[in-house]
């Protein structure tokens, strides 16, 4: 690791932004043989990793990342409707990583390369000047011919068309407990049958052992909630689905999130040189809030370009048919709390779960998304069509 006491202000990449995203591309620019010796820069406020955050995925492949697989499940249930529905997985399995685990690796890696300068900073802004990104920090301003940023909002964010704006936030414990409660082997993925006086609301569990899981409350609704309202559900919850008091159990963290769920593109570049990744990037996914697998396949995107010196990928995350996809249920999540919810009972309860992770991970083709489709109620899908023509006309 180099210091940026040197002052040499030149390197051939800089990486804005520590978080899943940037740390992911610095990685896989480090398993590089072509790029692995070139100077690279990474900012962010702190490299101090901090065990508030937990990555939750499916895969069917090779996982670049199994050394830091936290915990798998290998079977979902979802509720809704009073209707309690599970099933094995068979293409995939469901995965955890910890963002702890995550940094430390990845920031050990970059400790150790004689490569990468780490620099805790605030950062300003960025802009192109001659063919070269400029970063404005704390710290001075740095050059480099790529610059890939997830610390700030795009400029250009702002004048895209923008119909629906929601967020997915939620506020989770980790909990312990003094007898077994819980199946290590599957996670509640969804539980709607929840009173639902926030927003679309659904509590998700994912058990580490008998007597140790994450429990989250998530609301999809435009406004986010105080501590004590997420709080005061989750004490609920634990009381009605576990016949859990606040005596059999001790809270061993917290973690807390806002994620857009925003039917808006999101701008590929910030300015010339400087390329935008992560949920600046647009590969938060829209109605889902998944992320990780996104981020993965645009780094490895990201690091075939500059291998082959070929232009920096700049195609959006979802195609044009999944992008019409997430702007149809937005506009039913966005105005019909029964409607919503039947939706995802179907979805459930009349596919399978592996197809329906196929759906969403966006790996299906025309045909199996013609069969899910035909299990859910037509009426408010023709409704959000006619609603957001305007948009599926321009090209979504």
């Amino acid at each position: 690791m180099n210091s940026t006491d040197s002052k040499d202000h030149n390197y051939d990449y800089i990486i804005a932004g520590a978080g899943a995203s940037g740390l992911s591309l610095l990685w896989n620019i480090l398993q590089s043989d072509k790029l692995n010796s070139k100077r690279i820069l990474l900012v962010d406020l702190n490299f101090t990793p901090v065990n508030d955050k937990t990555w939750c995925f499916w895969d069917d492949s090779n996982i670049s990342f199994e050394d830091l697989i936290y915990h798998t499940w290998y079977n979902l249930e979802v509720s809704a409707l009073s209707n309690s529905m599970s099933e094995d997985l068979n293409k995939y399995k469901y995965y955890c990583i910890r963002s702890v685990d995550y940094s430390e690796k990845i920031l050990s890696l970059a400790e150790n390369s004689s490569s990468v300068t780490l620099m805790e900073s605030k950062i300003f802004d960025f802009k192109a000047e001659g063919n070269q990104g400029v970063i404005f920090t704390e710290q001075g301003n740095f050059k480099a011919k790529h610059i890939f940023q997830s610390a700030l909002k795009p400029p250009g964010l702002k004048m895209e068309k923008l119909d629906v704006s929601l967020k997915q936030h939620f506020l989770g414990w980790e909990i312990e407990t003094k007898k077994n409660f819980f199946d290590p082997d599957k996670a509640i993925f969804m539980d709607f049958d929840i009173p639902q006086t926030n927003g679309i609301s659904f509590f998700y569990t994912l058990p580490f052992s008998e007597t140790r899981a994450l429990i989250e409350y998530t609301i999809f609704s435009s406004e986010v909630l105080t501590d004590e309202q997420y709080e005061l559900e989750l004490i609920n919850y634990l009381k009605n689905k576990f016949n859990l008091e606040s005596d059999d159990f001790s809270i061993i963290r917290r973690e807390k999130g806002v994620i857009p769920m925003e039917d808006r593109r999101y701008p590929p570049m910030y300015c010339d040189h400087v390329y935008n990744m992560g949920t600046a990037g647009g590969f938060t996914k829209p109605t889902t809030g998944y992320t990780f697998t996104r981020i993965q396949k645009h780094s490895k995107d990201i690091v075939n370009a500059l291998e082959s010196e070929l232009p920096i990928p700049s195609q959006r995350a979802s195609t044009y048919r999944f992008r019409i996809y997430d702007m149809m249920l937005l506009s039913i999540l966005d105005r019909d709390i029964d409607k919503s919810i039947q939706i995802f009972h179907d979805l459930f309860k009349k596919n399978s779960f592996d197809r329906i992770l196929q759906f969403l991970e966006e790996e299906t083709h025309l045909g199996q998304e013609l069969k899910i489709f035909s299990t859910l109620p037509y009426t408010p899908f023709f409704k959000s069509i006619w609603k957001m023509k305007h948009r599926i006309l321009a090209g979504a």
